[in-house]
């Protein structure tokens, strides 16, 4: 193609363009280069601009056609200085004519700024105390923690100063008092603060520090207290659930420093609160920055008259610009250098000098140097906070983009997915109407018509092409291969300088890269500055990965993240795909630094939830808290599940629509006093949209959308067809005799109806799953069905899956079994490896391929079964799963079950009162007078299953003799309190009371509440070792805990006619040749890729370790 790029770039990025572009094309003009290029030529060339692209880069490509016609093919860059066509302006200026930016659209900004910055002056203040200054000393050894945290102490200190401002004052204008205080105090002040001061531990009289605070001060102190970690109440006292708004007049010292409720000496705790060198006040150069922010405020009379607790935006971007900052600038170097923001007439010499933080290397084992005086660092925070809150209403607009994508504009040609171009169009129709009043959308596909490429489209669509498309995907499952992000890209036609992947860990992508026969890089990151303050320590997860090769803007955001590569990536990239985990922190962490880059990544993105309903009964809540915080900081929000229940829908849009009319309170995109959200729903029949002002709008559109949609999948034809395989009441010795004896006839049946017969010989075979609810269960149905032998003329091929393998093992299964079970090439499956290796060794044969899964194989993994046969749990699980059976074939007909469900568990043929839970809705409360399906589940429900039972509910629901309504009855109690004592805690609280104060609600009700888990390595020294298993403790050391927790399980038997599908595990030899490949010694791969991690078990309680069957537990 011939090609004409002209760059729009300036000052340094014009070089590094020129540099880049005369490698490729001639140039015809100072900024304009013409040439002939392939396509792999130019995508080239773009991934090398976009590698080295800064904020002053803008280079357009036209596509120079027949006709004297071009099209414009991309921009890199700042789209801004070309427009829609590729074209520049004739003449520019300066001057501001359309004055666009007079008016700051957030109104609170100034108020933010205020906030951040008076708490950003005192949030370390208590760091000047004894106790704390002797923990930091690098010549004396001390414990790591004092009785109280220093914020605690701080809190205090400001609390003193406002009590001695106010005394005597009327209430309604004690705010005033205080701030005015600030603008008259001087060195004396320090003796008056320090008189007054409430001493936790020696007084007799404790108060909350937020008793008596006027509304402003309160949430000043609320900032100071919160800085590192939310208060977090005692779990025990359900006052706070019916009573939350006097939750912080009840404030004690355990809630932020716990172990202050320890037995400590008196002169620990005077330690805590003797003050030698003075707080503070004594700096002349922090008095007048305190004077100088208090007389803004002062000047600001709404500031005042708010109560800012109860503005969630505007008080939680001030917590996030004084995390931020705090984090920042603790991070700094200032070891030796002189300061300006230091007052030298508080500390002459080092020995009378209030220090903040220590600095130090990794890898050293002093206690470091001391870095940063305590005036500087309060002030460098103070600096810092204010320069944040100023860019956070830009923030949006200096990150990278996707813009003028061709492929997200296409219409698609292919019937099957031409529903997508109505979802695209009404999402472009509806663009300027989100832009004021928020969206929040449901894409109901059904499974295999392209939910995942729609939902691009869609995001696409309601971006302003001009601005560009920035969102986040965020996956239910618990972990994130990049075979998964591979897929992604794939499916999304974007490249990888577009799409960021976030994953578990270094070790998942070496082995991805592995598989795809590229050598992995291990190169051990540059060393890392570690810091004698918490403030300073990285937010990101020390195992998570982002795979990302886009450019990271040069702004201010980078630079505040300079030492958090991760995290700079996570925001910066257009379009993120990860697991919903890491996005959760922004309202799960009660830690501060682990909010801050997913609220940025929702301050700058909009949000694609992935089969939301996915997640457990008990992990709801928190997906409601996150969809509230995304209403709450302006992102679009859009769902995708072909089963998202009634309730579940409706308690996000409440969730939502409740932060979305917070948000619209503090930022003027909305010139209506009432929030009208854009709702629009997307399917492969039809797609609508409407706005609705309050719940009950979109509860009745939803249910009319829903009773058109039940109607056309009634009209469908059937793909998947069920059948009751009954399992006959036995002894508790004979329960998996039954099980297996049962599954062994199904797969026998369903082979014979839906066998594929091979193109080149007399082998027919075909691709199943059973799907057993549970672990140990699965491993013992295993052992029963490898002894039971085939027929003469069959041979079966036994793949066990699911999540307890050890890495390196559990990839090599995934691996396998992704490129067997995509089917979208019919006649590829006879080519790969393992199949056709099983083939050749009995040709003349029937060969049945089984994978044995737990619940992993439901959902995130694109696999297509010829059949299943399924353990019940859930109707969610089970349409879920019906969604793989023939997943990639629009062509066999299926006139027989091509599914058989076991009329009962594993625990209801036990004889459990409570059989259907993990995995499951019952529970104490809600239990099943019967567990056989034939009895709860009414024929329709099940044997042409489709999505009907889960997306639509009864008028009257019977939860204790249906099936299907135990799990509407489940979601409305954990969802809305339906049926629940007014001291019990859900969901809805959290949008309707606020709760957002401390960490009270995400401790009752958290997101992946488990059992706790200990970390193992499968660990090899020397080549010729034998393999042992080793755990990480606590303290970091790796230790023996073999012959203690852990049993061989090798004594497999393979009846005749039945093998290991993909052959025997051989661990030692597989981590060799790894180690080889890699470069690795064999002790540094075996850490790598032979971990697993396991649930914590008593002392009684030993795993089996088997090479084929992973761990798990003897039933």
């Amino acid at each position: 193609m011939n090609i004409l790029l002209v760059s729009q770039c300036s000052k340094k990025a014009l070089q590094e363009t020129r540099r880049i572009i005369d490698q490729f094309a001639e140039r015809t003009g100072d900024r304009i280069w013409q040439t002939a290029i392939t396509e792999q030529g130019l995508a080239t060339l773009r991934k090398l601009l976009k590698k080295t692209a800064r904020r002053n880069t803008s280079v357009a490509c036209h596509w120079i056609r027949s006709n004297n016609r071009t099209d414009l093919k991309w921009i890199v860059g700042n789209p801004r200085r070309f427009n829609s066509e590729g074209t520049v302006p004739t003449n520019v200026t300066g001057r501001d004519i359309l004055r666009a930016k007079d008016e700051n659209v957030w109104h609170t900004a100034e108020d933010m700024r205020l906030l951040a910055c008076i708490a950003a002056l005192f949030h370390d203040v208590g760091k000047a105390n004894q106790a704390f200054q002797d923990k930091i000393n690098p010549r004396k050894k001390t414990d790591s923690f004092e009785p109280y945290r220093h914020e605690w102490v701080s809190l205090r200190v400001f609390e003193a100063f406002v009590q001695t401002a106010i005394a005597g004052v009327e209430p309604s204008q004690q705010d005033q008092a205080w701030l005015t205080a600030l603008t008259l105090i001087d060195a004396h002040s320090d003796d008056l603060v320090q008189k007054v001061l409430i001493k936790d531990g020696l007084d007799k009289s404790i108060r909350s520090p937020f008793r008596y605070l006027p509304p402003v001060a309160q949430t000043v102190a609320w900032l100071i207290l919160s800085h590192h970690k939310l208060p977090e109440p005692d779990q025990s006292d359900s006052n706070y659930l019916v009573r939350p708004q006097r939750m912080l007049s009840s404030v004690k010292s355990p809630w932020n420093s716990p172990q202050s409720a320890k037995d400590w000496s008196r002169k620990e705790i005077e330690a805590v609160w003797t003050f030698p060198k003075g707080t503070p006040f004594r700096s002349k150069v922090w008095r007048e920055r305190l004077a100088r922010v208090a007389l803004q405020a002062l000047k600001r009379p709404s500031f005042i008259k708010t109560e800012w607790l109860f503005d969630p935006f505007t008080l939680h971007l001030s917590r996030l610009s004084l995390m931020l900052a705090d984090h920042y600038y603790s991070g700094q170097n200032r070891v030796g250098k002189k300061s300006a923001w230091h007052d030298p007439a508080w500390g002459k010499a080092q020995k009378d000098i209030v220090f903040a933080n220590t600095w130090r290397e990794r890898g050293s084992a002093d206690k470091g140097k001391y870095n940063q005086t305590l005036d500087d660092h309060l002030i460098g925070v103070y600096h810092h906070s204010h320069q944040m809150v100023r860019k956070l209403p830009s923030l949006k607009e200096s990150l990278p983009v996707i813009t003028r994508h061709p492929e997200l504009k296409k219409r698609t040609t292919s019937s099957r997915f031409a529903w997508q171009n109505k979802a695209y169009e009404l999402a472009v129709g509806v663009r300027n109407t989100a832009r004021q009043h928020g969206f929040f959308g449901v894409n109901m596909a059904s499974t295999g018509m392209g939910k995942t490429f729609a939902n691009a489209r869609i995001m696409y669509g309601l971006a302003d092409e001009r601005k560009g498309c920035r969102f986040s995907v965020a996956l239910g499952l618990r972990t994130l291969t990049l075979q998964t992000g591979d897929a992604f890209k794939e499916l999304l036609k974007l490249d990888e300088e577009d799409l960021a992947v976030m994953i578990g860990s270094k070790a998942v992508k070496a082995l991805h890269d592995d598989h795809n026969h590229q050598k992995a890089q291990l190169a051990e990151s540059p060393q890392e500055q570690v810091l004698g303050s918490e403030s300073a320590n990285d937010f990101a997860d020390q195992d998570s990965y982002v795979s990302y090769e886009g450019a990271l803007g040069d702004g201010f955001l980078s630079k505040w993240l300079e030492s958090s590569p991760k995290i700079n990536k996570l925001v910066n990239a257009p379009v993120l795909v990860s697991t919903i985990d890491h996005l959760m922190p922004a309202t799960e962490s009660s830690r501060g630094g682990k909010q801050i880059a997913p609220m940025l990544r929702l301050l700058t993105s909009d949000l694609v939830l992935d089969e939301p309903d996915d997640f457990g009964l008990e992990d709801l809540p928190a997906l409601c808290r996150l969809v509230h915080w995304a209403g709450l900081l302006g992102s679009h929000v859009l769902l995708s599940s072909a089963t998202l229940p009634p309730d579940l829908i409706e308690a996000l849009f409440d969730a939502y629509q409740s932060g979305r009319a917070q948000y619209e309170q503090a930022v003027s995109v909305n010139s209506s006093s009432t929030t009208n959200i854009v709702c629009a729903w997307f399917d492969e029949f039809k797609s609508s949209s409407i706005q609705a002002a309050q719940l009950s709008d979109f509860r009745a559109e939803h249910k009319r959308v829903i009773a058109k949609r039940c109607d056309k999948l009634d009209q469908q034809a059937v793909r998947r067809r069920v059948e009751l395989a009954t399992l006959e009441p036995v002894t508790k010795n004979a329960i998996m005799d039954e099980i297996a004896t049962k599954v062994h006839q199904s797969i026998l049946t369903l082979h014979q109806q839906y066998h594929h017969d091979h193109p080149s010989n007399h082998a027919k075979a075909s691709f199943g799953l059973v799907r057993m609810a549970n672990i140990n269960q699965l491993v013992a149905t295993a052992k029963q069905l490898m002894a039971m032998p085939s027929p003469d003329d069959m041979q079966i091929h036994y793949c066990v899956y699911h999540s307890q393998y050890l890495l390196l093992q559990r990839s090599a299964i995934e691996h396998m079994l992704d490129t067997v079970l995509n089917r979208k090439d019919p006649s590829a499956i006879w080519q790969q490896p393992s199949v056709r290796d099983a083939i050749d060794k009995a040709p003349e044969k029937q060969h049945i391929f089984v994978v044995l899964g737990s619940p992993v194989t439901e959902v995130g993994r694109d696999h297509s079964y010829d059949w299943a046969v399924v353990e019940p749990s859930s109707i969610r699980s089970l349409i879920q799963l019906a969604g793989r059976v023939l997943r990639h074939d629009q062509v066999t007909m299926v006139e027989k079950p091509n599914i058989h469900l076991l009329n009962q568990n594993w625990c209801a043929l036990r004889g459990d009162e409570i059989s259907y839970m993990r995995p499951g809705f019952e529970s104490k409360s809600l239990t099943l007078q019967s567990h056989l399906l034939e009895q709860c589940l009414e024929p329709s429900e099940f044997q042409t299953i489709n999505a009907i039972p889960r997306i639509q509910k009864a008028a009257a629901l019977k939860p204790r003799e249906r099936f299907v309504d135990l799990e509407h009855a489940a979601l409305a109690m954990q969802l809305w309190g339906t049926d629940k004592q007014s001291d019990e805690a859900y969901a809805g609280l959290w949008w309707q009371q606020p709760m957002h104060w401390t960490s009270h609600l995400q401790k009752l009700l958290p997101f992946r509440r488990h059992t706790p888990n200990e970390d193992y390595c499968y660990y090899i020294e020397e080549e010729f070792d034998e393999p042992l298993m080793h755990r990480w403790h606590d303290n970091g050391e790796l230790k023996l805990d073999d012959k203690q927790s852990f049993q061989r399980d090798d004594g497999i038997t393979l009846a005749q006619g039945i093998s290991v599908w993909g052959g025997v595990f051989d661990y030692s030899q597989e981590i060799n040749e790894l180690a080889e490949r890699l470069n690795l010694t064999l002790a540094e791969a075996t850490i790598l890729f032979g971990s697993v991690n396991l649930r914590r078990s008593n002392d009684k309680e030993v795993w089996q370790q088997s090479e084929n069957l992973g761990f798990y537990r003897i039933i």
